[in-house]
Formats: structure tokens, sequence, C-alpha cells
């Protein structure tokens, strides 16, 4: 009897183990996105994010730091400085984080401005988001894929011109291009 105990305890350890191992659901990276570089003066900035995922769930946390390039400034404005923290949870519609995805953001800014009327300016405000994009795994380790995210200002913030010379910050559509290591 004590024989069949000890087997069975030895079968049930293994059989546990080998379930754990198989029922792994979680994995955790690293990703930027490449389009997000352009708009800003390299090497002063910069965007990257970490991410945790476990069942059909990702969730991340990027940031970012971008001195503006002039042909992505507001109009009116000279200069732009922009950091940003943004707050991410994508749905994938398999546990590998490959394919079709789509999600909720919520995007912190912060914006020093100098506009053309040598005004300057501060605003912070956050915006609601959506996004979804397609993501291609490579050898289950590096990942790409394009994406496109709006987002929409939380109230009514004002990009300043001058004393008496501004207007709302608007809503966002933007391509994206996502790189990035799961581990």
């Amino acid at each position: 009897m004590k024989k069949y105990l000890f087997l069975f305890t030895i079968y049930f350890s293994i059989a546990i183990t080998v379930q754990s191992q198989e029922t792994k659901n979680y994995n955790w990276g690293v990703e930027t996105e490449l389009l997000a570089w352009r708009i800003g003066k390299f090497p002063k900035s910069f965007y990257l994010g970490g991410w945790y995922g476990q069942n059909h769930f990702k969730f991340s946390l990027a940031t970012g730091y971008f001195d503006l390039v002039p042909n992505h400034l507001p109009d009116s404005f000279i200069n732009d400085k922009t950091f940003i923290l943004n707050l991410k949870c994508d749905y994938f519609f398999n546990e590998q984080y490959k394919n079709f995805w789509v999600g909720p953001s919520l995007l912190f800014e912060n914006v020093n401005m100098i506009s053309e009327e040598n005004y300057s300016s501060e605003i912070s405000y956050f915006s609601l988001g959506f996004s979804t994009g397609f993501l291609f795994l490579i050898k289950n380790i590096v990942y790409i894929g394009p994406s496109l995210q709006i987002h929409f200002p939380l109230g009514k913030h004002k990009y300043i011109i001058s004393p008496d010379r501004f207007y709302y910050v608007p809503w966002s559509f933007e391509p994206g291009l996502r790189l990035g290591v799961k581990f």
C-alpha cells in the first residue's frame, strides 16, 4: 500500500508540474513605436515602454520625450517639447500576443511651447484613446506590426499663441509601427 501511495504521489507531482508548465500564460517585454521617433529631434527624443501580458491581455506603460522637428509643430508654434506617459491595455485574440489586437489607452502629455509671437506656455492634459493593429511574431521573440491610434483630449485645453489668441487641443489620429521583444 505504501508503495502505491508513493507512486501516486510521484505521479501526481509530475502531473502538476507538467500542467503548470503547459498553462504558463504570461509574458513580458519591451517595445517602441518606430514612427514616434520620426517626430522628434534625434538623439534628444525617445519613446520606450515595457509590458506584462497574461491570457489575452497585454498591459503596457510607455514614456517618451519629443523635441519636435519643424514639420510636426502645431500651427503658429516655433518650438514644442513634449513629455508623455501612455498606459495601454491591448486585447489579443490569441495567447501568443500576435496577429490582430484592439484596446484602450490613457495618455498624459506635458507640453512646453513657444509661439511664433514668442509667447511661452505650458499645458498638461490627459487623452483617452483607442488603438488597433496587427503584430507579426518572428521566432517567438521579436515582433513588428502596423497600428492605428486615436486620442481625444479630456477637457478643453488650449494651445496659447498669445494672451488673446489660442486654439483648443485637437483630437489626434496616428499611424504607428510597433517593434518589440517578448520574453
